[in-house]
Parts: structure tokens; C-alpha cells; sequence
């Protein structure tokens, strides 16, 4: 280190250091252990389920390069500075850095989640918290260093000195002496009660956590606000002024948690880097699987099991719509109806296709990873499971516009006593491009009751509980007919998750009071899997996503107290909790229908 300004040039070492580690700085992520299968997953650039900025895991806090950028500054100013040869003549140059150095330190002490940085956040409009005055203030900010613990800490930084404090007392004892000596009627500015800036600090982050609580489930409450005093000593040889220790003791009065002087080197953890990345093949599904509408659907699709188009030609005419002659509003109306459904299953047909041509289609992935999980003879079978609510969904939507095959199949889905299993797997299979039992799908059990009792499987992953939470709270809330939902998302409800046009006239599925994207059947089946911890497989991406979001909400408001892996639980096999696969709507009507329009 130079011998010239020694100070400056530790402070360059350290800022430089700060601005590598926020490059590659990761707090705390929790990837969802969610497996993609999609087709959209197989496409080159596509956005990974573990990479969309609407996922848990937390990558980007804001404030985070506003830290940062700040950082390049002071350390571009502090290497010019020390590059110039005439900066050794040159007084030592004033710099900011000690302060981000303090607000770095806090970002890496900081409770999870770290909910933002460098943030400011508005003073109610109305009469000064400011004690020595009686004037109205306008709405002003008030910047909080860190906000963590999911929003209940605020931790707040400053840097203040001994001597900066000396020197406003030296200024307050000048008004009270010049006072003594004016005319008793006339202006002064001598306190009459004990104030400096640092108290003024504090009581502007009491008012601002006060105006801006936060909801827990025991009701709105203030953040809890932390101030570190770095270079506060009230036990400074030669600066000991006894009003230094009655601004602490006046800031701790206040509700403030006061912390004195910097963080050691003892109290730092290392940078987080990267999360550990887990790639899609070490995700292992459970012996049990956890099923939902949208997969009971795609077992008996004739998507599914149909052999595929040869060609991109023969997938565009196996739906094709015939031409319309008449043109009354009626026939319009169902014109397009039939055209919409038929680009819908021409879309599904070709992701088959393309899942073929990559990784094969949808009985040929489960076929792959459940294949290893088939026990020996004797112990206990690969099980599928769905809710009550699922199977009646699936049997009207099957009764109503199925085909002969796919109500064939649906008959024999779940556990009977109509058919033994022998005829069973012949009657599911028959005609399918799979040879017979190819997956042991048969038969589906149902579960006995309505929801699933409160204790859950003790060993599940801590994501399975914050699901389990998550989807208890969304239930708990109530559900809308769906003409209850704001217009926006009415508009969007004319379509379905495959893509059809809904019937307005058929029985629709009611959505949460929580999310008008979330239906309580859906809700109900995740929160199935997630109380018995296991592997929900489901082809309903969107709610998935919504679901994603108000678990991040639920995060941040600080509703999962226990949202953060437990004992060795990183180092256990990562279990799917959720596995998602393209839809496969009812196709064999309209394949007939098409098929029969060509030969008229």
C-alpha cells in the first residue's frame, strides 16, 4: 500500500472488492423444484421456468445496481484521484465511500428476504414529527438502506462523526448564549428541547415505518427500524460529550434498535454466488403422483395416442373447418368457433410432433423418468391420484365432446369394479400409437376426503409447505362465479388454457376471490400434492405461473414463516413438486368432423 494518503487507498482496495462481489452477488434463492416438459421448454432461448423474473427465487432486488453504479463512481473519483502525482501534496479528498461500505456490510448481514435497497419511502402529509417545530410539512421521502426480513427490518446506515456531533452541539450552545443576551420579546433560536440531526433522522424513520406498515397475518404493523451509528462513539477520549450518549439513549426512546460502530470482519458472510443449479435430469418425480384435470384430460386425448401427422401438411388438414356458404350471424358465430379450435388443435398436434422429434411426446417423458421408480414385484405399485372434484370435471367435458375412443378410455381411467384390470389396460390402449401398459397409469385412485387434513407428510421440502400454505390462504378466501371478475380477465376467460372458445352457455369452473386467474378445483389439486409432498403433473402452465406470484407475495409480506430450506434439506435429492407437460384437449370429434367434411 502507497505511503501517500494510506486511508484512500485502503478504501479504493475495499470498493473495488465491493463492485467484483455485487457483479456476481446472488442473495438467497430458492429455485422451485419445478420440472418444464413443455414444448416451449424445448426451444432454444425460450425462458426457463427457473429464470422468469415472476418466479420465488430472487436474483434482482431493486436498488441492487443503483448500489452498485454508486460504488463505480466513488471508485473512479478515488483512482483518478490517487493516479494524479500531484495528489500526494493534496489534503485527502472526501469521499462517500465509508457509507456504502456500512451499506454493503448491512445487504450481506441482512435477514432474507432482502426486499430492496437504497429505497425511499413517503412521510405522511401533515403537522412535522419535528418536536422544535410547529410547521406543516409537505409529503417528503425518507431513504432506508436495506429493507430485509421480507419487509419487517428496516436497517439504516449513518456514518456520522464524534466530531460532526461536537460541532453541532458547539452550534447549539452558540444560540443559547447568544439568546441570553437579545431582548425577551425578540426571535431566538435557542432549543427548548434537546435535538440534533441524528435525532431528526430518527424520528423520520419512525414516521415513515409508521406510514408504511406491513401486513402480517396478525394485522398491519410498522417494520421494525434499525440504525447503525458507524462511527458514533460516545466513549471517545477527548469527544466524550455526555449528549452523545443521550442522542442514543433519545434514539433508542424512540423504538429505534440502535447499533454502534462498524461491522467486523467476523460478522460478514461470504458473498452469495449463484444458487446451485439443478439441472432437469437430477429432479427425481415420487412413487405417488399427484394428477389434475388438465392431465386427466391428456391421458385419454386422442392427441395423445393417434399416430402422428407425416408431415406440417397432413397436421394442418386433420382439423381443418369446412368452408362456410351461409353467412347468418349464427352460422358465423359458430364458424369461428370451429376455426379457433381447429388452429388450437393443429397447435397441439405440432407440439406433439415437435416433442417426437426432441425428447418424444408426452407418455414417452413420463415413460423415461417414471420407469426407474417401478418397484419389484411385492412392494408397493407407482400410484396415481386425483380429486373427486377433477374426476366429475373430466367425466361431463368427456361425456359432452369426447370421441368414441376418449370415452372409451375415461371409462376404465379409475378404480371399478366394471372392468378387472386385464380388460382395463386393453380397453385404454386399444388403438393407441403406445404398445398396452406402456405407462402403469391404470387405475387413478381418488382421494376419500374433500381437502386434505391440516398435518402434512413431516419430511416434505420446505417448498412443499410454503405450496401447502400458500393454496390453504387462497382457498380460505372464498371463490367468484366467474362473471364476478373484472372485465379485463372475463375477456381473457373466453378462452381456455388450450385455447378453445368457451361455451358461455356450459358450466364454468369458479375462480378465487384471491387471484380471478386461479380456479378453486386447480387450487385444490396442488394443494393436494403439496400436503402429502408429491409430484403434482399438471398441463395448466398459467396457473402454475399465478400460483408462483402469490407465493412471492406471500414471501414478502412475511406470511411463510418458514420459507427457507431446513436441517440438510439442500443436500437431500431434489423432488419434483411440480411437473408441467404441454395440454392435450378432446380432439376425436373434431378430427371425425374434418375427416368426414373431405370426402363430402
Amino acid at each position: 500500500m502507497s505511503s501517500v494518503h494510506p486511508d484512500l487507498h485502503a478504501l479504493k482496495s475495499t470498493l473495488w472488492s465491493i463492485h467484483e462481489a455485487l457483479t456476481n452477488f446472488r442473495p438467497l434463492a430458492i429455485r422451485p423444484p419445478i420440472l418444464d416438459s413443455s414444448t416451449e421448454a424445448l426451444v432454444p432461448g425460450a425462458q426457463d421456468l427457473n429464470d422468469g423474473g415472476q418466479w420465488l427465487h430472487q436474483e434482482n432486488i431493486p436498488g441492487l445496481k443503483q448500489l452498485k453504479d454508486s460504488v463505480k463512481i466513488d471508485l473512479d473519483v478515488l483512482e483518478k484521484f490517487l493516479d494524479d502525482p500531484k495528489s500526494s501534496s493534496l489534503p485527502p479528498l472526501s469521499t462517500n465511500a465509508p457509507y456504502l461500505i456500512a451499506v454493503w456490510n448491512e445487504v450481506l448481514c441482512a435477514p432474507p428476504l432482502i426486499v430492496s435497497i437504497l429505497k425511499s419511502f413517503p412521510l405522511p402529509a401533515g403537522p412535522s414529527s419535528d418536536h422544535n417545530h410547529q410547521a406543516t410539512h409537505k409529503s417528503s421521502l425518507v431513504k432506508v438502506d436495506v429493507v430485509a426480513d421480507s419487509g419487517k427490518r428496516w436497517l439504516r446506515v449513518n456514518t456520522i462523526k464524534n466530531n460532526r456531533m461536537l460541532a453541532e452541539f458547539r452550534e447549539i450552545d452558540s444560540y443559547l448564549t447568544d439568546s441570553e443576551d437579545e431582548d425577551e420579546l425578540g426571535p431566538s433560536l435557542a432549543q427548548k428541547e434537546f435535538d440534533n440531526s441524528v435525532l431528526r433522522m430518527g424520528r423520520s424513520l419512525i414516521a415513515a415505518a409508521n406510514a408504511n406498515p406491513i401486513h402480517l397475518p396478525t394485522g398491519a404493523e410498522p417494520p421494525r427500524v434499525t440504525l447503525r451509528l458507524t462511527r458514533l462513539n460516545p466513549f471517545e477520549p477527548g469527544e466524550d460529550d455526555p449528549r452523545i450518549s443521550q442522542t442514543i439513549d433519545g434514539l433508542r426512546a424512540m423504538g429505534l434498535d440502535v447499533e454502534l460502530g462498524e461491522r467486523s470482519q467476523t460478522d460478514l458472510p461470504s458473498p452469495l454466488q449463484a444458487p446451485r443449479t439443478v439441472s432437469p435430469a437430477q429432479l427425481v418425480p415420487t412413487p405417488s403422483i399427484n394428477l389434475d384435470l388438465s392431465i386427466l384430460l391428456a391421458l385419454v386425448s386422442d392427441l395423445t395416442h393417434a399416430p402422428l401427422p407425416a408431415s406440417i401438411e397432413e397436421a394442418h388438414v386433420r382439423f381443418a373447418t369446412p368452408r362456410v356458404r351461409e353467412s347468418t350471424p349464427d352460422v358465423q358465430q359458430q364458424s369461428e368457433g370451429d376455426v379457433t379450435t381447429s388452429r388450437a388443435l393443429t397447435s397441439q398436434i405440432m407440439q406433439e410432433m415437435l416433442q417426437e422429434m426432441g425428447r418424444g411426446g408426452m407418455f414417452e417423458v413420463l415413460h423415461t423418468r417414471l420407469l426407474p421408480l417401478l418397484p419389484p414385484k411385492g412392494a408397493e405399485p407407482l400410484q396415481f391420484w386425483t380429486t373427486e372434484e377433477a374426476k366429475e370435471r373430466f367425466t361431463r367435458i368427456v361425456n359432452k365432446i369426447g370421441g368414441p375412443g376418449e370415452r372409451r378410455r375415461a371409462e376404465v381411467l379409475f378404480e371399478t369394479s366394471e372392468y378387472p384390470s386385464h380388460v382395463a389396460e386393453t380397453r385404454f390402449w386399444e388403438g393407441s400409437r403406445y404398445p398396452p401398459g406402456y405407462i402403469p397409469i391404470l387405475p387413478i385412485r381418488l382421494y376419500r376426503e374433500h381437502s386434505p387434513p391440516l398435518e402434512g407428510a413431516p419430511d416434505r421440502a420446505q417448498f412443499f409447505r410454503s405450496t401447502e400454505k400458500t393454496c390453504r390462504d387462497i382457498l380460505a378466501q372464498g371463490t367468484d362465479l366467474p362473471g364476478a371478475v373484472s372485465q379485463k380477465i372475463a375477456k381473457q376467460a373466453l378462452y381456455s388454457n388450450n385455447g378453445f372458445r368457451r361455451n358461455p352457455e356450459s358450466e364454468r369452473a369458479t375462480v378465487t376471490r384471491a387471484n380471478a386467474r386461479l380456479t378453486a378445483h386447480t387450487v385444490q389439486s396442488l394443494l393436494w400434492g403439496a400436503q402429502r409432498g408429491w409430484t403434482t403433473l399438471t398441463a395448466n402452465k398459467s396457473s402454475v405461473k399465478t400460483l408462483l406470484r402469490e407465493l412471492k407475495a406471500a414471501r414478502v409480506e412475511g406470511r411463510l414463516a418458514e420459507d427457507f430450506p431446513v436441517q440438510n434439506e439442500s443436500d437431500a435429492p431434489e423432488v419434483i413438486t411440480i411437473w408441467i407437460l404441454d395440454p392435450r384437449s378432446l380432439a376425436e370429434s373434431a378430427r371425425e368432423r374434418a375427416a368426414l367434411s373431405q370426402t363430402v
